[in-house]
């Protein structure tokens, strides 16, 4: 009986000494060759002639990462792999894009996508289905609650009520205009950038005339005309996609631009150079970031801004568009959290992030607020559009003319529950 004891010991010793070698070798084998990121974007739909350049962005900046060797994890570098999905400027096909990514493609992080509604129905997703996500649009405002903000989302272009906020205190502040109409058109983008543009209008005694846009509307005309026939001394327009290009032709083919100034919210290089020249003379707009920043008065931006768009004219043979530079960013700072966590968890990519919150950037430095978006040196730029006789080229769209800093242009954290 002792002796049948000790073979029975020492063969369930064995069998776990070799079930742990077994383990052992399986996580080895387990052990990621790769990392992978899901890039979805409007690819087609309303948002479609932003989405490609957002796409042109992200991939230039997971060249550079491949380029130097990989995502540094677990003592080795590991190519950067990628996935591109078109979720169609539709919240529903943009929801089952991101299932298939973490299931068919077992994206490791997610960065997307190209309009608000999106970026807001695949954050609610994360909550449920945790990834690291990273839109590079600008966002619903809405979304930064604290109750609603998924712990692993970092929004690296901030929200739309920022834009109106600026937009409106600049008109107010520095073109001392109070006779001023919001045409917007009727979704988050828009109504976002008319509650931030109220709230700096209510600051300043002034009472803006709002007027709104149905979804789907392609022409202004009579929107338009009624305007004008108010006679504002400035009109803000707060559309997007194919609609900011539309709008634009629209004010200069209706002569509204000849009758009062018009100042259009969020410019990007796309829609600028999607209307005529003389379309664009004179018009006010902010952008996120301008790709020639020559005669700036902080020369490291200057310095970075043209060493960024070098690098991309090298790549695609024409300037980056803003909606570039942030999926750019996006990327560079979704690898910095992975690296930094040593890991592809969410939560994990997310404390490393926060404890760490600092970042350059060619718009200058960045860091990220509990709201899990960033306050950049330089928060947005305002512009004014050159007519055909000032432009050095047809890239040539716009000078710039000031610039935002600080926070107060971004929503108070108080307000959004921190």
């Amino acid at each position: 009986m002792k002796f049948c004891l000790k073979e029975i010991v020492r063969t369930v010793a064995a069998v776990l000494v070799l079930f742990g070698a077994g383990s052992s070798a399986g996580r080895a084998a387990q052990a990621p060759k790769k990392v992978t990121v899901g890039l979805m974007f409007g690819m087609t739909g309303a948002a479609s002639p932003i989405g490609p350049v957002q796409l042109e962005g992200a991939k230039l900046a997971i060249k550079e990462i491949n380029a130097d060797g990989g995502v540094k994890l677990h003592g080795t570098k590991l190519p950067l792999d990628f996935v591109v999905k078109d979720d169609e400027s539709k919240p529903d096909i943009a929801i089952r894009r991101f299932r298939e990514m973490l299931t068919e493609n077992k994206a490791d992080f997610i960065l997307g996508q190209t309009f608000a509604p999106l970026s807001a129905a695949i954050n609610k997703e994360v909550k449920k289905t945790p990834v690291a996500y990273f839109p590079v649009n600008v966002v619903a405002v809405t979304m930064f609650d604290k109750s609603e903000m998924a712990e692993s989302t970092f929004a690296v272009h901030g929200c739309a009520y920022s834009i109106g906020y600026a937009g409106a205190s600049y008109i107010a502040d520095k073109l001392k205009l109070k006779k001023i109409v919001f045409f917007g058109p009727a979704y988050a983008f828009g109504r976002d950038q008319w509650d931030g543009a109220k709230v700096a209008f209510a600051k300043r005694g002034i009472k803006a005339e709002y007027v709104e846009s149905p979804v789907g509307t392609s022409d202004y005309t009579s929107y338009l005309t009624k305007i004008a026939e108010g006679k504002p001394e400035i009109v803000m327009m707060a559309h997007w996609g194919v609609d900011a290009i539309n709008v634009l032709k629209q004010s200069y083919e209706t002569g509204l631009n000849r009758k009062t100034k018009v100042w259009f919210d969020w410019m990007t290089n796309i829609f600028g150079s999607g209307v005529q020249p003389e379309a664009l003379k004179g018009v006010y707009s902010m952008m996120s970031w301008y790709y020639d920043m020559k005669g700036f008065a902080d020369p490291a931006i200057v310095k970075a801004s043209d060493a960024f768009t070098q690098k991309f004219i090298k790549e695609y043979n024409h300037p980056p568009d803003p909606y570039a530079a942030m999926a750019y960013i996006g990327i560079k700072e979704a690898v910095r959290g992975i690296e930094l966590a040593q890991s592809t968890d969410p939560s994990a990519i997310s404390k490393a992030i926060m404890a760490h919150p600092k970042f350059d950037s060619m718009k200058g430095p960045g860091v990220w607020r509990a709201d899990h978006q960033p306050l950049f040196k330089y928060g947005a730029f305002v512009v004014e559009g050159k007519g055909e006789k000032e432009r050095r080229n047809k890239d040539d769209l716009v000078k710039i003319i000031g610039v935002y800093t600080g926070e107060e242009y971004l929503p108070v954290l108080k307000d959004l529950g921190y």
